[in-house]
């Protein structure tokens, strides 16, 4: 199962730099971000290629980190596969609780990183539904 750090942090100039200082020092990778801000605080969201290794070493360093399940699902692009995502979701009334998308190629290819309160239900019915669940090592060589 992916696994994606939640990082809580004051909005200050400086903060994002100084974690990639650690994940580069660790030699990691990043794989998607996110930053989301209310006035004197924010949440980074992160993807990198060693969760709970980028865990320890944020914790170590100050910094209040959960880390939290996510599913990756490659779909047909953006909306169209978005859409198959969403009335899924909808049929069995499973909430999205935040999602990431982004599309990777000329084709319209996109990912969705999805979280939400059951993953490890929602990923084997997104796989017993034939939509393509990456697993961590896809994720992580991307």
């Amino acid at each position: 199962m992916a696994h994606q750090l939640s990082l809580f942090v004051e909005n200050k100039p400086g903060k994002l730099d100084r974690i990639l200082d650690i994940f580069m020092d660790m030699g990691m990778d990043v794989k998607a971000f996110t930053i989301a801000s209310s006035d004197k605080f924010g949440i980074i969201k992160l993807l990198v290629d060693k969760p709970f290794k980028a865990r320890e070493m944020l914790k170590q360093s100050g910094f209040t980190v959960a880390l939290t399940e996510v599913v990756v699902v490659e779909i047909s692009g953006i909306p169209a596969g978005l859409k198959d995502i969403t009335g899924f979701f909808l049929s069995r009334d499973i909430n999205i609780d935040n999602a990431l998308g982004f599309s990777f190629d000329k084709d319209g290819r996109a990912l969705v990183i999805i979280e939400s309160e059951a993953i490890p239900e929602v990923k084997d019915l997104l796989v017993e539904n034939n939509f393509r669940v990456l697993s961590d090592e896809q994720i992580y060589a991307l």
